[in-house]
C-alpha cells in the first residue's frame, strides 16, 4: 500500500513544490468521482498522494499553499490508496499478490470477515467498516490503475482474467456508494470499450477538462516564476542567453495540449531533469520504451510521416483505448506521444508529436522495434548511411538502406503491409540520420515517394513495388517532379524497384 510520502516527502524535505491546490481543492469541492489520463510520469503518483495529505487532513503539510486558505474544516477521512505502478504484471500471479498484500493491510486496520472471499467482496467489507468505525465516509485512489492490462497487451488470457477482476474491484464504487466521499482513479490509458468503467459508479472523465488542463505537468509560468535561477544557471553551462534556453527548453519538453486551445504544459519528468543534470536528453523515453505501441504500428498501415502534425481524430477515437486494443490513436495521444495541435471547433482535432523529445525517441524506439533482433549494430550502422548521405554519395546510401533493410524480420506476409513497413522504415531511418524526410509528397499531378535536401543537394525517390527502377525514373520524368520542388539545390532522381518476395531494394538508377 502507499502512502502520501511523496508530497510529505517534497514538503519536509524542503523541495520545491508547485502549488496546484487551488485545483485539488476546486476538484474535492465540487464532485464525488473523478477519472484522469496522462502520460507516464506526468506527476499522477504526487497528484494522488496530495490528495490523500488533504484527505487525511493533515494541514500542517499545506502550509503557505493555496488551499491553506480555501479549506476551512481538515476532516480526516479513511484512504484507501492502491498504487498498481510498482509490479509488472506479465507474470500471472502478479496481480494476485499485489491485491492480497494491500487488502490484508487493510483488514488488518480495519477488521476482515472470513465470509468475504474475492477480492470485490473483501474491499467491499473493509470499505464499510471503515466508515463505520471512523464515523466518516471513505476515500479512494487508485494510482495507474490500467497498468494491469496495459503490460498484458499481447497475453488476453491474463489480460482476461486481471480485467475481471478489477471489474469486481472497481465495482465498489457503485455498491458502497454511501460509504464513499470521493475517488480518483488514474492511468494512461482510458479502457472504455474493455468494461471497467461499466462496473463504477461513473467517474467524471477530466483527462480534456479546460479546468483541470494543468493538474498535472508544468506550465510556462510556473516554470519562469520557479525555476528561473535554475534556467539561468543551465544558459551559463551551454553558453546561450537565458531567453534562448528558454526557447530550446520549450521545443524539447513543451507542447502538451489536454483539451483545444488550453495553455502548453511542460513533461515535469523530463523538464526537472535537465534542469538538475544541466543536459537536454530524452529522458521519459530513457525510462520506458512503448514497446506494445511499436507492435500495433508495424501491423498496421499507419504512415509515420503523418505524425509530426498531421493526424486528424475525433474525440471519441481520442477518448477511449479499446475494442480488442486495436485504436492506435487513443493509445499515442493518452501516451503522450501525440498532442493537441488543433481544433476546427466542430468534431475533428489536428494531432501530431508534442516536442523534440517524443519525435527523436519514437523514431529511435521505432526504429529499434523495426529491426528486430538486429538492433546490435544499428548505431553503426546508421552511422555509415548518415555518413554517405551528408558527402552525397547516392549508391553509398542507397547500398547502406538496402543493408539495413535486409536485416528487418518481416513478420507480415501481406504486400500491402510489408509496403507500408518499407515506407515507415525509410522515413525512420532519414529522421534518424538527421534528415526531415518527406515520405509521399503531395505535388501538382501526383506524390514523389521519398523527398529530402542535404546541404547540396535535393533527391527526390520514387520507389515502384515489384517493377523495374527504369520504370520508377520514367515516372519521375513523366509527372515532372523536379519542375515541381521550388529550390536552388541541385535535383537528384533516383528509380528504385522494391521487391515484396526478396522484401527489399533490388535496384535503383540515378537520372
Amino acid at each position: 500500500m502507499c502512502s502520501s510520502d511523496l508530497f510529505e516527502k517534497i514538503i519536509d524535505g524542503g523541495f520545491v513544490y508547485i502549488d496546484k491546490t487551488e485545483l485539488i481543492y476546486k476538484l474535492v469541492s465540487s464532485g464525488e468521482y473523478y477519472f484522469l489520463s496522462r502520460p507516464r510520469r506526468f506527476g499522477k503518483s504526487l497528484l494522488t498522494t496530495t490528495l490523500e495529505a488533504y484527505f487525511q487532513g493533515r494541514n500542517e503539510l499545506f502550509r503557505g499553499l493555496a488551499i491553506e486558505k480555501l479549506e476551512k474544516e481538515w476532516v480526516r477521512h479513511p484512504v484507501f490508496h492502491l498504487d498498481f505502478s510498482a509490479a509488472d504484471y506479465t507474470d500471472s500471479a502478479a496481480l494476485d499478490n499485489r491485491l492480497e498484500l494491500t487488502i490484508s493491510d487493510w483488514e488488518g486496520k480495519y477488521g476482515k470477515n472470513n465470509g468475504e472471499k474475492n477480492f470485490g467482496e473483501r474491499f467491499y467489507g473493509v470499505v464499510n467498516r471503515a466508515k463505520e468505525q471512523t464515523g466518516q465516509k471513505v476515500v479512494l485512489l487508485i494510482d495507474e490503475y490500467d497498468k494491469p492490462l496495459t503490460d498484458t497487451i499481447g497475453t488476453p488470457e491474463i489480460q482476461d482474467r486481471n480485467r475481471a477482476m478489477l471489474q469486481g474491484l472497481y465495482g465498489i464504487m457503485k455498491r458502497a456508494d454511501s460509504s464513499i466521499r470521493f475517488a480518483f482513479l488514474t492511468g494512461v490509458t482510458r479502457y472504455g470499450k474493455l468494461g471497467i468503467f461499466s462496473a463504477a459508479n461513473n467517474p467524471e472523465d477530466i483527462s480534456m477538462a479546460r479546468d483541470y488542463t494543468s493538474i498535472c505537468g508544468i506550465t510556462e509560468a510556473e516554470l519562469h516564476n520557479v525555476f528561473d535561477a535554475e534556467v539561468m544557471e543551465f544558459a551559463n553551462v551551454l553558453n546561450v542567453t537565458k531567453n534562448e534556453m528558454y526557447e530550446l527548453l520549450k521545443r524539447k519538453y513543451d507542447g502538451y495540449h489536454f483539451c483545444a486551445g488550453s495553455e502548453e504544459v511542460y513533461n515535469p519528468f523530463s523538464l526537472l531533469n535537465a534542469l538538475k543534470n544541466k543536459s537536454l536528453d530524452n529522458k521519459w523515453f530513457a525510462t520506458g520504451t512503448p514497446t506494445y505501441l511499436a507492435k500495433m504500428l508495424k501491423n498496421s498501415n499507419s504512415d509515420l510521416t503523418k505524425f509530426q502534425n498531421d493526424v486528424v481524430a475525433v474525440a471519441e477515437s481520442m477518448a477511449s483505448f479499446g475494442n480488442g486494443d486495436s485504436n492506435l490513436i487513443a493509445a499515442l495521444y493518452q501516451g503522450g506521444y501525440l498532442t493537441i495541435k488543433g481544433y476546427d471547433g466542430r468534431r475533428f482535432y489536428q494531432l501530431g508529436f508534442p516536442n523534440e523529445e517524443v519525435e527523436e525517441g519514437f523514431v529511435q524506439c521505432l526504429l529499434t522495434e523495426y529491426s528486430g533482433n538486429n538492433a546490435v549494430g544499428l548505431d553503426s550502422d546508421m552511422k555509415a548511411l548518415r555518413d554517405a548521405i551528408e558527402a552525397d554519395d547516392v549508391d553509398g546510401f542507397m547500398q547502406q538502406i538496402q543493408l539495413i533493410i535486409s536485416q528487418i524480420p518481416f513478420e507480415n506476409h501481406e504486400p500491402k503491409l510489408i509496403e507500408a513497413n518499407f515506407r515507415n522504415m525509410l522515413y525512420l531511418m532519414m529522421r534518424s540520420a538527421g534528415h526531415q524526410a518527406k515520405i509521399e509528397l503531395p505535388v501538382l499531378g501526383g506524390r514523389i515517394d521519398i523527398f529530402f535536401e542535404t546541404d547540396n543537394c535535393a533527391y527526390i525517390i520514387e520507389c515502384k513495388r515489384d517493377k523495374t527502377a527504369q520504370e520508377a525514373l520514367a515516372q519521375i520524368d513523366e509527372k515532372h517532379y523536379a519542375a515541381r520542388i521550388s529550390t536552388n539545390k541541385r535535383i537528384v532522381k533516383i528509380g528504385a524497384s522494391f521487391n515484396t518476395v526478396e522484401r527489399n531494394l533490388t535496384e535503383w538508377l540515378v537520372g
